[in-house]
């Protein structure tokens, strides 16, 4: 593996760990631009995964916050909040982690749902599912998208870092 290669698999891992840009809009980018199919999809689940636990893992502190946030400001409930407790009470903790990652980021969805009400563990496992099949899914139909529109041998991303 050449160094270009390696920093193209470090920024695949980093961008994806990033909330909101998420795995599912990294990797298929990553493959569109030459990277391999496999390693750029299991990096970048790592990279969205990693940031993912993290939150988990300190879920008590962040939610502390976020409520007591919201408190002081007197906010009531914002719009995303209101649809996201509707997906949750609609399709429980898997609807909202399938459905969440999509409009607010896995991030924000795995708090949401702890918040509402669900346990930190399901809530890791669900969400963790959802990016995992999310991402592989969407990175097969950028695949075989891209074959079939004819730009499958663009690399762009090879060339930028070639450079």
């Amino acid at each position: 593996m050449n160094i270009s290669l390696l920093i193209a698999y470090i920024i695949v891992f980093i961008l994806s760990a990033v909330p909101l840009l998420e795995a599912f809009i990294v990797v298929p980018i990553g493959i569109v631009g030459g990277m391999d199919f496999f390693m750029t999809n299991i990096i970048g689940i790592a990279g969205n995964l990693l940031t993912l636990l993290i939150l988990i893992i300190m879920m008590d502190r962040i939610k502390k916050w976020y409520l007591d946030r919201r408190e002081k400001a007197g906010k009531s409930k914002s719009r995303k909040r209101e649809r996201t407790e509707n997906i949750f009470r609609k399709y429980g903790l898997p609807g909202l982690a399938f459905i969440g990652p999509f409009f607010v980021g896995s991030h924000f969805t795995a708090l949401m749902a702890v918040i509402l009400g669900g346990s930190r563990k399901a809530t890791f496992w669900w969400v963790t599912l959802s990016v995992t099949v999310s991402t592989v899914i969407i990175s097969i139909l950028f695949y075989y998208g891209v074959d079939v529109i004819g730009l499958g041998d663009r690399q762009f991303l090879k060339d930028v870092l070639d450079q």
